[in-house]
């Protein structure tokens, strides 16, 4: 059997290349394993935000380690003000959520002079791969896109085939989930999977299909059954769901029922931006923290390649 996704992740880290984080409200349950597993396992700088004398009491020795650096703050807009400037300044290199909400760090993020805005719209995506069946999938989006219309989806997907890119050199196959395959105004999911798949047909950097069942994007078995005849044939790639209470339900199928090796980030920023709940088991927690790392190397490798080809 191939090796998963996640357990082959660290092995491509490039140790020469560590990465910083800044975690505003670092006195938190639900990143401090992360960090502090990072940390000990020699991938990465911390620069932790918040209460100094909570931080010391919650990351023990780590706190102390020489590749973490504590700042006190304790105003959530001006932490994350914070940790949005040790990016921008090049301080640091990516953003973990703290003890923050949300949409409070994002505001920082998409702050329009001292922000970090990189593509038209940030997304969640979830990177998971089925119990028993080795390979990267994604899912978008489960925690920012409430209701996307035609454009919004359109940039939800751009980013999750951009991010998927990353780590596979295919075409990926987006699945644009609905009901049934077949096109109704009285199911609005249809008739939005129909104009978006239409208005990606050309696209040479992906193979997009919608609107289609769950079943078929994952089951080639359910494809014979009910003879469906299109590109996607229970093998897709990237999940696209129409609203966010269906990818919120996804998501937490994927965590409690199919007990999916995940991880999940914000993406869209000119850095990642991981988010971790505290409903989160540890790797989960862990492996949300390593995707960051690892698109922060693998961009910036990008963009050095290119730049020495200019």
């Amino acid at each position: 059997m191939s090796e998963s996704f996640f357990s082959s992740l660290v092995s491509t880290l490039n140790p020469g290349q560590k990465c910083r984080v800044a975690v505003p409200l670092a006195n938190d349950d639900a990143c401090a394993y992360a960090i502090c597993h990072a940390v000990k396992t020699g991938i990465l700088q911390a620069t932790l935000i918040g209460d100094t004398e909570q931080i010391k009491t919650m990351y023990g020795e780590i706190a102390r380690h020489e590749m973490v650096r504590i700042i006190n703050e304790t105003d959530e807009k001006k932490a994350c003000a914070i940790a949005v400037r040790e990016v921008r300044e090049g301080r640091c290199d990516i953003l973990m959520k703290g003890m923050v909400a949300t949409s409070t760090l994002l505001k920082a993020v998409l702050n329009t002079n001292e922000g970090l805005r990189k593509n038209p719209i940030l997304s969640h995506l979830t990177f998971f791969e089925f119990p028993g069946q080795p390979g990267l999938k994604i899912l978008t989006d489960a925690a920012m896109c409430i209701a996307p219309d035609e454009e919004t989806l359109i940039k939800e997907i751009d980013n999750a085939v951009e991010a998927y890119a990353m780590f596979a050199d295919h075409a990926p196959k987006v699945a644009l989930l609905a009901a049934n395959e077949k096109v109704s105004e009285k199911v609005p999911s249809t008739v939005l999977g129909d104009k978006v798949a239409k208005a990606l047909a050309g696209r040479q950097n992906m193979i997009v299909e919608g609107p289609i069942s769950f079943d078929l994007a994952v089951s080639r078995e359910s494809a014979e059954i009910k003879k469906y005849h299109g590109k996607i044939q229970g093998n897709a790639d990237i999940f696209v769901v129409p609203r966010l209470d269906t990818g919120n339900a996804f998501y937490k199928a994927l965590q409690y029922y199919v007990k999916a090796a995940m991880g999940g980030l914000v993406y869209g920023a000119s850095c990642p931006v991981v988010l971790t709940s505290r409903a989160d088991d540890n790797s989960t927690k862990f492996n949300s923290l390593l995707l960051g790392i690892v698109l922060w190397q693998r961009s910036t490798g990008k963009e050095n390649n290119s730049q020495t080809r200019n």
